[in-house]
């Protein structure tokens, strides 16, 4: 009898607090429906006695263990913990996936604008030979088309391999040293035999192959071989080192998206208690700022939170090296050529004394006239390298890069920012137990450091292997471009060391691009293109000459007589003053 009173108080009770938990559990379906949590709270124990505890109501939801609410059972609790953990993962995805893109597109933009540009290049350089060897320039055109594909081949790297870093530091896939001495050598033949103007002769094949032995020798064409084989060396291997290297960037990146969802099932509940325990209770309010800040650095952000300062030194290199010096260097070449044309052609007298000490008297066979008309104005101008350099988008991407150098150290903070986790202080908030105020301490960043003092997640989550190979990849990524930046220099070293006192020698001042020669003139005459006229600033021998401009001043024979004169006024002045 006892009991059966109990019970019917019991039941009686129980069913006003339904009908009050029944209203309020309305103002969370929004939320709930949002997130795809159903009512599903078939886990829950059933009732075996009496006394100890209520018996089970359809119409009374049963109470989740992380959230204690009446809105929420242990089915609903797990759905909802799963979809805020997905949140947050997103959230972060959010702020790596558009720098990830940012870092891929420019790499292919830039890759497919030098390898264009090498195709402009080659085809002027081949109008030069047309214009210059006429009916022999065919001759030149193997060495010229083997020069090129060397170029591209260091423009072509492999994207799967790159962006897992295993090709970063690997040698060049050809010496464009070795290249350009081997295309000066194959066109010496066709060169000396315009020096000496053999226009229906042609040296004998031993002839030829005795040219090509004194190359080395002889040096018909100066220095230039050898400054052009540097200047594309340095450039073009740090284009293909930029082109790596931005890969690795974006595979670290999308490598890092993967850890941030392996957060384990104590930060989900984390998650799930700040995000979601006031709906479960049957409260519309959002948790406190500085409540979410802890939950989200000690649950999201403490996961990457080591791969800051390798992220920062990355981002600091591709600013140094995200130049456009590769553009400048195919844009010169054909200008070199030209210069290496001219000093044969100046120094002709010493060049045939040479040869004729290595090779002897020039040994021919006739041939056939083989002088072809030279080209129009028109003609050179359709294969001006009409693409513009790419500064300005380079100087573009570089600065949104910065903006992310401190992009692991703030990426959970950005959770905060979300519908469900957003409310701007800490007064009348959810604080994790009610709605009121959140006092606690603000664990000042995301790093392991200061998860130490995280009053919500101590220690922060733990650490995954994963973040150190990482943050290896990315610090060998930066070394790499350092070692493109400067070389082996004392302010590659300090840079290495995160002194930013080198930046004089980072190579970002002003650049100059020669003049293409190609570029559409009002009166169509073609001035100027390097093959019509002057080459390499210079003239061809019995080819119209023009006045040159006037030496410029420079700055410092400027400068000098003015400190001499105020030098020797202090003198007069101090003499004076002695006297």
């Amino acid at each position: 009898m006892r009991c059966f009173i109990v019970v019917v108080l019991t039941v009686a009770s129980v069913g006003a607090a339904t009908a009050a938990a029944t209203a309020s559990c309305a103002m969370s379906e929004e939320f709930f429906a949002r997130h795809n949590s159903s009512a599903d709270d078939s886990h829950e124990p059933e009732a075996t006695d009496c006394l100890t505890t209520n018996p089970r109501n359809e119409n009374q939801p049963n109470t989740g263990p992380v959230c204690g609410g009446q809105c929420c059972g242990r089915g609903r609790e797990t759905q909802l913990g799963s979809s805020l953990r997905r949140v947050a993962e997103r959230r972060a995805a959010a702020s790596t996936r558009p720098i990830a893109e940012l870092l891929l597109s420019t790499r292919r933009t830039l890759q497919e604008h030098l390898t264009a540009l090498s195709h402009q290049s080659q085809n002027k350089t081949a109008v030069l030979f047309a214009q210059v060897y006429r009916g022999h320039a065919s001759r030149a055109h193997a060495p010229l088309g083997t020069l090129y594909e060397d170029i591209r081949a260091l423009l072509r790297t492999d994207s799967d391999r790159d962006v897992t870093g295993e090709d970063l530091g690997s040698p060049a896939p050809r010496d464009l040293d070795a290249s350009a001495r081997r295309f000066f050598r194959d066109i010496f033949p066709v060169a000396y035999h315009n020096v000496l103007r053999l226009e229906a002769k042609q040296f004998t094949p031993e002839y030829e192959e005795c040219l090509k032995d004194a190359y080395d020798a002889v040096q018909p064409f100066g220095e230039v071989p050898r400054q052009l084989g540097n200047s594309l060396s340095r450039s073009l291997e740090a284009a293909r080192a930029l082109l790596q290297v931005l890969a690795v960037g974006a595979g670290a990146l999308a490598a890092s998206e993967r850890v941030l969802a392996s957060t384990d099932d104590e930060c989900t509940s984390k998650l799930l208690q700040a995000g979601g325990c006031a709906r479960c209770r049957g409260h519309s309010a959002r948790p406190c700022r500085n409540y979410c800040l802890n939950v989200a650095r000690g649950c999201i952000g403490s996961l990457v939170s080591e791969l800051d300062a390798p992220w920062a030194g990355y981002v600091e290199g591709v600013e140094r090296l995200a130049r456009a010096d590769a553009d400048a260097a195919l844009r010169a070449l054909d200008s070199r050529v030209s210069e290496a044309i001219m000093h044969a052609l100046e120094n002709h007298v010493i060049l045939e004394k040479k040869v004729r000490q290595e090779c002897g008297p020039p040994t021919t066979v006739d041939v056939p006239s083989l002088t072809s008309p030279r080209p129009t104005p028109g003609t050179a101008r359709r294969d001006a390298l009409r693409a513009p350099p790419p500064d300005a988008e380079l100087l573009q991407f570089a600065a949104s890069l910065a903006a992310s150098k401190k992009l692991f150290l703030t990426l959970a903070d950005k959770l905060c920012d979300e519908p469900d986790f957003a409310h701007e202080g800490n007064d009348g908030c959810w604080n994790g137990e009610s709605i009121g105020e959140y006092t606690k301490a603000l664990a000042a960043s995301a790093s392991l450091n200061d998860q130490r003092y995280n009053p919500e997640v101590a220690g922060g989550a733990p650490q995954d292997p994963r973040v150190a190979a990482l943050g290896d990849r990315l610090r060998q990524a930066r070394q790499l471009l350092v070692s493109h930046s400067w070389g082996n220099t004392p302010a590659a070293e300090a840079f290495m060391q995160g002194d930013e006192a080198g930046d004089e020698g980072s190579g970002s001042g002003g650049r100059g691009y020669p003049d293409d020669g190609y570029e559409d003139s009002d009166d169509g005459s073609g001035e100027g293109s390097g093959l019509g006229g002057p080459i390499g600033g210079r003239n061809f021998v019995g080819e119209e000459t023009t006045n040159p401009a006037p030496p410029k001043t420079s700055g410092v024979s400027k400068t000098l007589p003015t400190l001499m004169t105020v030098c020797a006024a202090l003198l007069t002045t101090l003499g004076h003053c002695l006297t």
